[in-house]
């Protein structure tokens, strides 16, 4: 039995490395893609690309696991099964109720993997990402800002500078319109300006210097003109960069006890703490859904008819589809409190593992393979 488990856990190990990779590399080449406009500005170095994949790698890895596992179960026991290595083990009395041992052992260590990074290191990642991307959109406006080019990256945000030059880069002759209210826009003009990168967090501050502002109020004939010596531009950089660096909802950012602590002051101060409840336990559910994806992986992959491979990728990206449709359903009846969160959170599972327990009944029932 021991060379049995050896032999399965290599025909779920390799291909379950091989689909992570794959995965990985995919998800993070897409994210490049939607931030191609921050990521390649003119600041950005190798090092900061590789301090985002350090961040994301933890968000990518949640996403990728389960998937890889199940396609990793569907490739490597679906193998065994064309290649009637499975009719041969059950001529020498080894079931399928056997085989599932093995994949049942990896789904469980995945799970504590997951239930590990989904409590530590995968809020560190998603909120160090949004403070990487706010360094970067500041390293990016004081690089892109050119002499007597006007810069419009900024969502709403109109900057101009007749001359840029010296170590700080600074702007001389600043012109500067500000659309983000659109019923009073401003116009700032200033002779010396330029980007305080001192300021932590997701606020980029522009300092003009010399100028004088003019605000005109689209519904009247109203319009003021305020002159000034130093005045600051404060830009949430979260904002100005539209949906490009909305990676995950906030709440995602924040360990379990956070969103404890975070449901305990709603519920205090008399606030709906179900939202909070509801984004743990869904957090947990995913987490451990390996365990389910064995259960139902490995009798759809040992009682496959030969040459249904494909049919069997398919089944099995169905079934992940559905996986995660069931969870963002059974979510917002957690959130509506039409079910209790806990169960919410795990419906999806119970639900799998149930239809997992049927089919491989089915398959003992009628042999491994047909």
């Amino acid at each position: 039995m021991k060379l049995l488990a050896r032999y399965l856990l290599k025909e779920l190990v390799i291909p379950l490395c091989v689909w992570v990779a794959f995965l990985f590399l995919l998800l993070f080449v897409m994210q490049f893609l939607r931030g191609t406009d921050v990521l390649l500005g003119s600041a950005v170095t190798l090092g900061d690309l590789g301090r985002l994949l350090l961040y994301l790698a933890p968000h990518f890895l949640m996403m990728a696991l389960p998937i890889a596992f199940l396609l990793a179960i569907l490739l490597g026991l679906g193998r065994l099964a064309e290649d009637r290595e499975l009719t041969a083990l059950q001529a020498l009395g080894i079931g399928p109720a056997q085989l599932l041992a093995g994949p049942l052992a990896i789904g469980a260590v995945l799970a504590g993997l997951m239930v590990l990074i989904t409590s530590t290191v995968e809020p560190w990642g998603l909120t160090g990402v949004k403070e990487f991307v706010a360094e970067i959109i500041k390293k990016n406006v004081v690089g892109d800002v050119k002499s007597g080019v006007f810069y419009e990256d900024l969502s709403n945000l109109t900057l101009y500078a007749e001359k840029v030059e010296g170590e700080d880069r600074g702007w001389t002759n600043v012109l500067l319109h500000d659309d983000r209210e659109r019923s009073a826009p401003l116009l700032m003009l200033a002779r010396q300006g330029q980007v305080n990168t001192n300021v932590a967090g997701q606020v980029l501050t522009l300092v003009l210097a010399d100028g004088e502002a003019h605000r005109a109020n689209r519904g009247s004939e109203n319009y003021s003109v305020i002159t000034f010596q130093k005045g600051e531009i404060a830009v949430g950089v979260e904002g100005s960069m539209g949906r490009r660096n909305r990676f995950r909802s906030p709440k995602e950012e924040l360990t379990p006890s956070e969103l404890l602590q975070a449901a305990e002051e709603a519920e205090r101060t008399g606030g709906d703490p179900r939202s909070f409840l509801m984004a743990l336990h869904n957090r947990l559910g995913n987490a451990l859904a390996p365990l389910s994806f064995a259960l139902l992986g490995t009798p759809l992959a040992i009682g496959r008819r030969q040459g249904g491979r494909a049919w069997g990728y398919l089944l099995t990206l169905g079934g992940y589809v559905l996986f995660y449709l069931l969870m963002r359903f059974f979510e917002q009846l957690g959130q509506q409190g039409k079910m209790p969160v806990l169960l919410a959170g795990q419906l999806a599972n119970i639900l799998f593992c149930t239809a997992g327990l049927v089919a491989m009944y089915r398959v003992s029932r009628s042999g491994t393979v047909r």
